[in-house]
């Protein structure tokens, strides 16, 4: 079996965003870069399934500069991943997630995979479209956010919470996974296998070696701006409750204006 787990290298959430005023572009030079959270449940699932006893090939995926080598090395290959390849192209450095899709789904040809794993969304779009497209550019089912994932002879059984319950979803393979929190608990990398990592293959490519040429953006991104200042706090000196609530009704009404 091979498995395809397609990643991204996002910021830290912990990161500051300075932005004084609106701009059309951040500056992400002193932004800490980590492995999505979300793709390390798709990174573990897949590990978990190669230590189960099947012959499986696990193959990290990412589109990115060659910052993106580190995070490939310490949270995909010294995890248990065997190979790592790294698409990297500066015409992608603002793609949008069509354009993104594309160029994985051109990398994801070249082997016949049985199953790609992603995490749902990344913490920096917020989009969780990727590998919906992904899937429909390969032809292949697709379930999201699972959370629980059983493996039959060429069949998949995957659950995913709902509201109100739980749903079962029966699929045959190939298939397009997108993981979730609950899925899993993602390992923490030791120092001796981050160091054997570095002699596991990595693969640099461009979309030119992929023979894929990147479509235009369907979407732009035209500035970022900080949020609004916060008002003055308004505090209500008042002794009985219900001349109190009087007084913040009147606020609410005549000056907020939000009843």
């Amino acid at each position: 079996m091979k498995i395809a787990v397609c990643v991204k290298q996002v910021p830290d959430s912990e990161t500051r965003i300075n932005l004084a005023a609106p701009t059309a572009e951040l500056d992400s030079s002193g932004f800490t870069r980590i492995l999505n959270p979300y793709d390390a449940y798709a990174v573990e699932e897949a590990v978990k399934i190669k230590e189960a006893g099947s012959d499986v090939e696990i193959t990290a995926i990412t589109i990115g500069p060659d910052t993106v080598k580190e995070t490939l090395k310490k949270d995909c290959l010294a995890v248990g991943c065997d190979k790592a390849l790294v698409i990297t192209d500066p015409a992608l450095d603002h793609a949008d997630a069509a354009a993104i899709a594309t160029v994985l789904s051109a990398a994801l040809k070249k082997e016949p995979y049985d199953l790609v794993l992603c995490g749902f969304k990344a913490i920096d779009d917020d989009n969780g479209q990727v590998p919906i497209l992904i899937a429909e550019k390969l032809g292949m089912a697709h379930v999201s956010t699972i959370t629980s994932l059983e493996l039959g002879e060429g069949t998949l059984t995957a659950h995913r919470e709902i509201e109100g319950g739980k749903e079962i979803v029966q699929a045959s393979m190939p298939a397009v996974l997108t993981c979730q929190k609950g899925l899993n608990e993602p390992r923490l990398p030791s120092l001796p296998n981050i160091m054997k990592a570095g002699m596991k293959p990595m693969e640099t490519v461009t979309c030119a070696d992929l023979g894929v040429e990147v479509p235009a953006n369907l979407v732009q991104i035209k500035q970022y701006s900080p949020p609004p200042a916060r008002g003055e706090c308004k505090l209500i000196d008042a002794e009985d409750p219900a001349a109190a609530a009087r007084e913040l009704a009147r606020l609410l009404n005549e000056e907020a204006k939000v009843i």
